[in-house]
This record gives structure tokens, C-alpha cells and sequence, in this order.
């Protein structure tokens, strides 16, 4: 069968790749140059596995008001109101039931283990040459009650094939001594040893090499405006006024997915921001999040990523300099020996991460014959593609 890949990204590579296996004849279209140059471009690096929960949850309910009101840094709500988007807030807000939030969390787990297990073999294919490296991960908590309510979950997630375990901040400086200069109150940790990273960016491009050998065709600087259909049924595709003619496409157009499709679905865009950076006098090993300021450290290859902050801005650029700033600023003030913030050697980026109010993914086909969607993988898109990937191609 032919079938059109929209979105040259993590997510839709991987949804080429699985295709190809089953013996699809694949094109891959994207509005940049070059594979990998949006969300995937400069993601926080981490294959969180294990770690994989939600956003909506309980205990962000009593946090609504001052969020709203941007008095916590490591989110910014400026989303110009309107049906879709108040539609939306709605539906998360079911979505930070304690029973969702369960449901949410196991379900994320799932396809995040699945996505592991998929990666493995796919590295056979294009080999570990994405500063691929089995890190593990701890993530930080400043409040009691927070890490309270995570510790009181894991036996649910140990039981579904998590790893997560509950430690001091003594054993988390045991396992990563760069943890003892953090100007933090830090009052416990969780850790998980089966999470990973690896450069998405590097990963994009070993794929899209293996892609190309395995005959994939790849259309690049060709922006898809809208899509063409008769009857309910997908006919095509429109890129400057033209109509480029096929039957079958599947949208990995991240926040970009209702703009071009003009199909409802719940996703939003989520703005996020990295700074990479050279390292520094501090070495580290394992991958670090603070789970309430939303700021990772990841090292990568011979460089330190930061990545930050969960902006509902819609797909502007709204204080994005700003941001960007007091993303570094934090880092250094927090973590100041882990990297080396003062050489003006780093490269920032920011990018719109498409995120349901579940925080589970859209996969498979819609309404429109022959239109299907994989979107919505939100904070998680690098973790979730290889599993997205197969589940999508396993509709056809």
C-alpha cells in the first residue's frame, strides 16, 4: 500500500519505519529542510521509561489558581481562549481524577515499556550512535506532599513492569554525588534504573539513512496547507495551491495536527525550551529532573542539555527570550558546577510539544477514510515514538 508520512519528526519516522517493515511503499513529507528539525530538534534527551506520568493529576487541582494567575514559573498559561481551548480544559480537567490520573499513568507505562523493548531491536537497524547510553534517572522533589503522593502509587506501577523506587536524599547523592551542590530543599527522590537517553535530533537522522536505503521517499521544504477529500474520503493534499494526489496519509504533525487536518482532536500545543551547553566542573552520570520546577539535566555525548517549562501560549512566541533566560538563570543558580553557563558557548531552542488532556496519544485512523493520526505524545515524545510508531502501522 502507499502511504504518506506528514511530519519528518521523531514520531513520524518511526511511523515510517514500521510501515517499511511491513512491506509499505512509504513517502515522507515535511515543511523543513531536513528530518528532525522541530520538536525533535532539541528535546530533553530522556528516555523516561519508567517515569512517564501525566500531567493532570489530584494535586494540581488546588494549584489551578495560582498557575492561572503565572505564579509558578515552570508553566505560563497566556492560550488565547476559544471553544477548542476552553473544550480542552475542560476535558483535562476530568482527565486529574484520582482514577484517571491511575488509569492515565498505567497507560503511559505501558506503551513507554513497549516503546523500550522497540527500540532495542530497532537499534539493530541503525546501530547506538545517538549518544544512546543506559543512564537511569532521578527525579527531585521540593514538596513533602508531592512526593508523598507519587511514593503512594509505586506499588500500582511496580505491578505493571515500572522499576521506580522511593529514596532519601542521601541515597539519591549516593547514586549521583553532583546532586549534593544543588542549592535545593530537596526532602526525597524517586529513581528509575531502565530509563535511558539519546539524542533525537542524531536518532532522526541515523533513520532517516536507513529509511532512504530501504527505498522510503522523502519530500522536504513542502509545506502541507490543508488536506484534500471527496465524500469523507482523503483524495490528496494541498502544498502552495496544488493538489499532490494520494489515499492514504498519516498525520505526525504534532500541534500542527488540527491546523492541517481539520479533524477535531484534542491536542494543544506546549511550549518548551532547552539550553545546551558545554560541562561543567561537576561531572554527573545519571539524568536529573526537578519535578516541581519542570527543569531536566541530561548529559549528552560531550554536551549538557537543560530543558524547562510547560508554556500554554498557543503556537506564538510570547516571551520566549524571556523564558529562555530565566530557564538558564535557574539552572545556574540551582545547579551551578553542572554545566559551564558562563563560556557563551550554547545553543538555545524552543519548540511546541502537542499534548492531550490525558497525556496519552492519539493513534489510528479517524473518521475520514484513509486519514489516520499519531499525535499527542505531549512531554513524552521521544520516549513514546517507537511504540507509537508500531501501533500505527499495526492499523494496516
Amino acid at each position: 500500500m502507499k502511504i504518506t508520512v506528514l511530519g519528518g519528526g521523531v514520531v513520524g519516522l518511526c511511523s515510517a519505519y514500521y510501515l517499511v517493515k511491513k512491506g509499505h511503499d512509504v513517502t515522507v513529507v515535511d515543511s523543513a529542510q531536513g528530518v528532525g528539525l522541530g520538536s525533535s530538534y532539541g528535546n530533553g534527551g530522556q528516555l523516561s521509561y519508567g517515569l512517564t506520568d501525566p500531567l493532570g493529576k489530584p494535586n494540581l487541582l488546588k494549584k489551578l489558581p495560582s498557575l492561572f494567575f503565572n505564579a509558578d514559573p515552570a508553566l505560563m498559561f497566556k492560550h488565547p481562549m476559544n471553544l477548542r481551548t476552553m473544550s480542552w480544559g475542560l476535558k483535562f480537567l476530568r482527565e486529574c481524577s484520582a482514577s484517571k490520573h491511575k488509569k492515565n499513568t498505567l497507560d503511559l507505562l505501558d506503551l513507554a515499556l513497549e516503546s523500550k523493548k522497540l527500540l532495542d531491536g530497532l537499534r539493530q537497524d541503525i546501530g547506538n550512535d545517538f549518544s544512546y547510553v543506559k543512564s537511569s534517572k532521578i527525579v527531585l522533589y521540593e514538596d513533602a506532599q508531592s512526593l508523598a503522593k507519587e511514593v503512594s502509587f509505586l506499588p500500582k506501577k511496580l505491578k505493571n513492569g515500572s522499576d521506580n523506587l522511593h529514596l532519601s536524599l542521601s541515597e539519591a547523592v549516593n547514586l549521583e554525588p553532583a546532586i549534593e551542590n544543588f542549592k535545593l530543599d530537596i526532602k526525597g527522590a524517586i529513581f528509575s534504573k531502565q530509563d535511558e537517553v539519546g539524542d533525537s535530533l542524531v536518532f532522526c537522522k541515523k533513520l532517516f539513512e536507513w529509511l532512504q536505503e530501504n527505498n522510503t521517499k522523502f519530500i522536504f521544504n513542502r509545506r502541507v496547507e490543508k488536506l484534500a477529500t471527496w465524500k469523507n474520503k482523503i483524495t490528496g493534499y494541498f502544498s502552495e495551491g496544488k493538489l499532490y494526489e494520494t489515499e492514504q496519509i498519516v498525520s505526525c504533525l504534532g500541534s500542527f495536527t488540527n491546523q492541517i487536518t481539520d479533524h477535531p482532536t484534542n491536542v494543544l500545543p506546549v511550549k518548551g525550551y532547552s539550553i545546551t551547553l558545554n560541562p561543567g566542573k561537576k561531572q554527573f552520570s545519571k539524568s536529573i529532573t526537578l519535578a516541581d520546577k519542570r527543569i531536566l539535566f541530561t548529559r549528552l555525548g560531550t554536551k549538557i542539555r537543560v530543558t524547562g517549562f510547560a508554556d500554554f501560549v498557543g503556537l506564538s512566541d510570547y516571551k520566549e527570550q524571556e523564558r529562555l533566560d530565566l530557564l538558564l538563570s535557574l539552572s545556574k543558580k540551582i545547579a551551578p558546577d553542572i554545566a559551564d553557563y558562563d563560556s557563551g558557548e550554547l545553543n538555545s531552542w524552543s519548540g511546541f510539544r502537542p499534548l492531550t488532556p490525558s497525556s496519552y496519544p492519539i493513534i489510528g485512523p479517524t473518521s475520514k477514510t484513509g486519514l489516520h493520526i499519531n499525535s499527542g505524545q505531549g512531554f513524552y515524545g521521544w520516549t513514546l515514538a517507537c511504540a507509537s510508531g508500531k501501533r500505527l502501522a499495526d492499523f494496516f
